[in-house]
């Protein structure tokens, strides 16, 4: 008999195209992957991957076996999420996908208050590089700098979230004649990031002290007085220990999307968390564009 966990362990590696990979997103041990994977290929009496020098690979019966799966993963997405979104308590647990920067500098600081009023809500914060999938249910709503374009979710505009050149007093003083970003130390991001700061940035600096993808590390990296770096206006302004370098322009300026699911949209639960950020965002609408500020 087909067993549907072997076709969700089969959705994982032909998704990772390793067993290994498959096993961490899984949560499972290798073994027991390739367990499942060698039930699987005996059920249906087909092989399902070639072995490559660059990994796995899925057979011509892999590929149907594929989009079999997938329509059936979406078939119990969807009664999953019309199920739960019949869920009137404001109980549970509730998956967010956010911006590292807007996670740990501005939702995690705030997370008492939103206890004290729902104690029964699980909020787990998730940041990744990636966009997490909504719609497979990898997450049950996401804070986004991009509007998304699938008709199944629904998105709100929280405001401006702007960006700025900052750097420490103490690496100021010792630049005091700089005003071209060329001629700076420059806190950079990782080249395979195409994000519009990072553009920006690469078509300005000549000399980089530091590469991440991580705001946080920029953050840390200037507050020590390392070189200039992108931040978030919200993160920066108003500080002693950093200071903008051009108080009167932004870097860019985006707006922010809260988005969930429209069948979750419903779930008493997920209500409580996005009302709780846009709430949180209008608190702080001038903070989060930038229009609070320290000038050099």
């Amino acid at each position: 008999m087909l067993e549907w966990s072997d076709l969700r362990v089969f959705l994982k590696v032909a998704a990772s195209g390793s067993f290994t990979a498959a096993a961490k997103a899984a949560h499972l041990d290798q073994t027991t992957v390739g367990r499942r994977i060698a039930s699987l290929e005996t059920t249906l009496g087909t092989k399902l991957f070639r072995r490559g020098r660059d990994g796995l690979t899925l057979t011509a019966e892999g590929h149907e076996v594929l989009r079999r799966a997938r329509e059936m993963e979406e078939a119990a997405l969807a009664l999953e999420r019309r199920v739960g979104g019949l869920d009137r308590a404001a109980q549970g647990p509730v998956r967010a996908a956010v911006l590292e920067t807007f996670g740990t500098s501005f939702l995690a600081p705030r997370m008492p208050e939103f206890r004290r009023k729902h104690p029964e809500i699980e909020w787990t914060l998730v940041t990744s590089a990636r966009i997490v999938s909504l719609t497979r249910r990898e997450a049950d709503l996401g804070i986004r700098l991009e509007r998304p374009s699938q008709a199944d979710l629904v998105a709100r505009k929280l405001g401006t979230y702007a960006y700025a050149l900052y750097a420490s007093p103490s690496y100021l003083a010792k630049r005091p004649a700089c005003t071209d970003l060329a001629d700076h130390d420059v806190l950079g991001f990782d080249e395979e990031l195409s994000f519009p700061e990072a553009v920006w940035l690469s078509e300005r600096a000549r000399r980089y002290a530091l590469r991440t993808n991580s705001f946080p590390v920029l953050e840390r990296a200037a507050v020590a007085g390392a070189g200039v770096a992108v931040l978030p206006c919200f993160m920066a302004d108003g500080r002693e220990d950093l200071v903008r370098l051009d108080p009167s322009q932004d870097v860019t300026a985006r707006n922010l999307w809260v988005v969930v699911h429209a069948e979750l949209a419903r779930q008493a639960r997920v209500r409580a968390v996005v009302d709780f950020v846009t709430r949180q965002f209008e608190a702080s609408r001038d903070a989060l564009a930038g229009k609070v500020r320290r000038a050099r």
